[in-house]
């Protein structure tokens, strides 16, 4: 739980809050942190789906050997320069590593018999296993050996990707059955955004089908394809946000025809979808054959001649039959926004390599906001210089900020403050029931 209270008190802002039973989960070690309402907040609860314990430490071989294996292949040298910059650092410094191995084996050679050499290569090898280790073992077997596993549907490495979208689309289910609130918000951060958008596309096919007997008239579907017309491919930001009203509108009105879809906003922070055209992406199936199979979703959604909706003749009793616009299963990003923070990466050693903007591979629709540190002076420096900045998303600046030089170093570095933009993204700040209204009233109000 020590992300989710970082999260709440660095990235909100919060730090009176309730940490309360979670019900919904089936671990004992969760609880919920709900936030009290204010006049322009409703009640909300913030839930945490942890799925880490369902991989244990990893193999420093083999996940090298994933990484290895990625930069053999074709979309690598297509990914940005700068970030085929950072690979290629490491490499040399493998590289170099190797060498310097090689080397004393070969002054060891020079004076020693063969038995003595290979006893020698056996220990400088094991040295240098020992400093990668030390340097980057937790890294690797960790956090990277994480992603191998979850990236590569290995027949290893099913029952644990089942097992935590299971996890996850089982909390989705009971936020959309609980009947107490008006709006979900699912943020990912580094590999939960892929888990995120895999959740998202898994529970859409469930929820997307509107209820027969609250018909009304669909005018926002059959609009949209305008909507997505307008948004063209290079949107600038009052397309975009045109765009995302429109989403919005759309949701409300599937709302108002029964379409049980509570989520509204996803947000990713940091993510490695930003590289998914190599990391999603097989030896025989590009990502990009794959959306258009409609296995993964785009922003906008891909569309079926000119609509992103099939239409359906629904018996509602009687004899009767009504037609219904229904969200195809690769539309779960019609009537929901997709905000994309990130730290600019620059050669050699700036921002965050994992994350980027996104839109490229997704499409359009796609907010992509490049970040800075919230954090002043020499902190938000180390964040910028190190990989630290990774995690550094929600790390709350000084206080009392002056708003006016805010404004001039967003529009002299073309960055906001990563706080305030993932702030924005959230739309906490919206009063109840004005910009959100549920199609039956919440048993309980919340958020």
């Amino acid at each position: 739980m020590d992300t989710l209270r970082s999260f709440v008190a660095g990235g909100l802002g919060i730090t009176d809050f309730w940490s309360k039973p979670d019900r919904l989960s089936e671990s004992f070690e969760l609880r919920r942190f709900t936030l009290n309402s204010t006049a322009s907040r409703p009640l909300t609860d913030l839930y945490e789906l942890y799925w880490a314990h369902h991989y244990e430490a990893g193999d420093l071989r083999q996940t090298l050997w994933w990484a290895l294996t990625l930069l053999t292949r074709r979309p690598f040298w297509r990914l940005n320069a700068t970030l085929r910059g950072w690979f290629c650092v490491l490499q040399l410094l493998l590289l170099a590593l190797l060498m310097l191995v090689g080397w004393l084996v070969v002054e060891q050679l020079r004076h020693d018999s063969i038995g003595q050499v290979w006893n020698s290569w056996k220990a400088w090898s094991a040295a240098a296993i020992a400093v990668v280790e030390l340097v980057a073992g937790h890294f690797v077997t960790r956090s990277l050996a994480d992603a191998a596993r979850y990236l590569t549907p290995r027949p290893p490495n099913i029952a644990a990707r089942n097992a935590i979208r299971a996890e996850g689309l089982a909390l989705i289910r009971k936020l959309h059955d609980a009947g107490t609130y008006q709006r979900v918000v699912v943020v990912g951060h580094s590999l939960g955004a892929v888990i995120g958008l895999d959740l998202i596309r898994l529970a859409w096919d469930e929820l997307r089908h509107p209820d027969p007997a609250q018909w009304a008239d669909q005018t926002e579907a059959k609009l949209f394809s305008s909507a997505i017309e307008a948004l063209g491919t290079y949107p600038a930001n009052k397309e975009l946000s045109d765009f995302q009203h429109a989403q919005l509108r759309l949701w409300r009105e599937n709302r108002a025809v029964g379409v049980p879809w509570l989520i509204t906003d996803f947000i990713t922070i940091g993510s490695p979808l930003a590289h998914a055209s190599l990391l999603l992406s097989t030896k025989r199936v590009s990502l990009s054959k794959r959306q258009a199979d409609k296995e993964f979703p785009t922003c906008p959604p891909l569309v079926d001649g000119k609509t992103s909706f099939v239409s359906d003749n629904v018996d509602v009793g009687g004899g009767r039959l009504r037609n219904v616009l229904t969200g195809h299963h690769g539309a779960p990003f019609g009537p929901t926004r997709w905000h994309n923070l990130y730290y600019p990466v620059r050669f050699p050693l700036y921002g965050d390599p994992v994350g980027g903007p996104v839109h490229e591979v997704f499409g359009p629709g796609v907010r992509d906001r490049k970040v800075r540190p919230s954090a002043a002076g020499w902190r938000a420096w180390t964040y910028r210089l190190t990989l630290l900045s990774h995690t550094r998303y929600w790390v709350p600046g000084p206080k009392a900020d002056d708003d006016q030089r805010r404004q001039e170093q967003d529009r002299a570095t073309g960055t906001q403050e990563a706080v305030r933009a993932l702030q924005s993204a959230m739309s906490l700040d919206i009063k109840r029931g004005k910009a959100f209204p549920p199609a039956a009233p919440p048993k309980g109000g919340s958020g």
